[in-house]
């Protein structure tokens, strides 16, 4: 072969390579960018524009689109239950503005009080600011998540146990509100820290089950003394009522007797005075007086019955001449 057929097919060969390169140049120049993702052009290594969503054409050879490192985390379950987090890093050339999900792997943190807890954390974000992201920081998601889990560890590590358990809340707001200023220098808004799972060690767990069956005991303990107390208090209660029904039944009764014989006597003087009456009605025309004749003849039942009470007794009784008298002068008017 000859030089002049060597050199002509090396030139042809050139040739084509240069129109296939150009070819592929002019296919890369056309890019198609969806809704909610931006795409950031460069020119001659310069930022040039951003591109947001519908089709664009390029220019070959001057314009280029600049990449981004990010990162993904895959998880996975095996057959015996444990997941497994497997992280993979790629060069992407779409900024997607939409919402979306960090899940962070368990971390192992010590609190105030010497406790190792294993964390899991998940944080919700968005890229605000495409320009942001792809100049003002190489590795984003290594930074964020170097930057949460270390404020996770300084605000867990300023609590005890009880407290960390008990403020999930206020943990969380103290994590955004420590990254989120910092994280908007870079063009990444966090919206929402959540912790998903607080897991003690096993020695721990051990601990708090002891403490909570102690603390059940010890409830336990109170409310059945309180039980009992409230049984001793409402028995006592209950005897100082029936004291009291007892005082005031025997008192309505001591007041009913003596109502009864206030009554009785009452009516017996009631009875005695027309009894009275009468007598003196009828001894009026003797002209004896009535209270007279009746104490004399008291006065002479009274003889009798002592007379009747004892035969070897010897009484000497004062002799009223007022009473025989009038007893006397309604004998002898009886007589005539």
């Amino acid at each position: 072969m000859s030089l002049g057929v060597t050199v002509g097919i090396s030139f042809g060969a050139l040739f084509g390579l240069i129109l296939i390169w150009f070819l592929v140049s002019v296919l890369k120049s056309f890019i198609v960018v969806a809704q909610n993702e931006r795409v950031i052009v460069e020119s001659w290594g310069k930022y040039n524009r951003t591109l947001t969503a519908g089709f664009h054409c390029l220019m070959p050879v001057r314009d280029r689109i600049r990449k981004i490192l990010w990162k993904h985390n895959q998880i996975s379950v095996n057959k015996y239950g444990t997941e497994t987090i497997q992280m993979t890093q790629t060069l992407v050339h779409k900024i997607d503005l939409r919402e979306s999900l960090f899940d962070f792997p368990l971390q192992s943190i010590i609190t105030r009080d010497n406790v190792e807890l294993k964390i899991h954390l998940m944080a919700l974000y968005q890229l605000v600011d495409p320009v942001r992201v792809c100049y003002e920081i190489y590795d984003l998601p290594l930074a964020v998540g170097n930057l949460v889990k270390t404020t996770l560890r300084s605000v867990i590590g300023a609590m005890g146990l009880d407290d960390t358990l008990a403020s999930r809340d206020e943990i969380n707001q103290l994590i955004q509100q420590k990254v989120s200023h910092i994280c908007l220098n870079w063009g990444f808004k966090l919206n929402k820290v959540e912790l998903l799972e607080i897991i003690p060690t096993k020695d721990v767990q051990i601990a708090m089950n002891s403490q909570i069956a102690a603390e059940r005991i010890r409830r336990a303990s109170i409310i059945e003394a309180d039980g009992q107390r409230e049984k001793v208090r409402t028995e006592a209660e209950g005897a100082t009522q029936k004291m009291i029904a007892i005082s005031k039944g025997r008192q309505q009764v001591t007041i009913l007797i003596a109502r009864g014989q206030a009554d009785s006597k009452t009516l017996i003087a009631e009875g005695e005075a027309r009894a009275l009456k009468v007598l003196a009605e009828a001894v009026k025309p003797f002209k004896v007086d009535a209270t007279q004749y009746l104490i004399s003849i008291k006065y002479l039942e009274t003889f009798g019955k002592i007379a009747t009470s004892s035969s070897r007794s010897v009484v000497y009784f004062p002799l009223n001449t007022n009473l025989v008298g009038e007893f006397r002068t309604i004998l002898n008017t009886g007589k005539k």
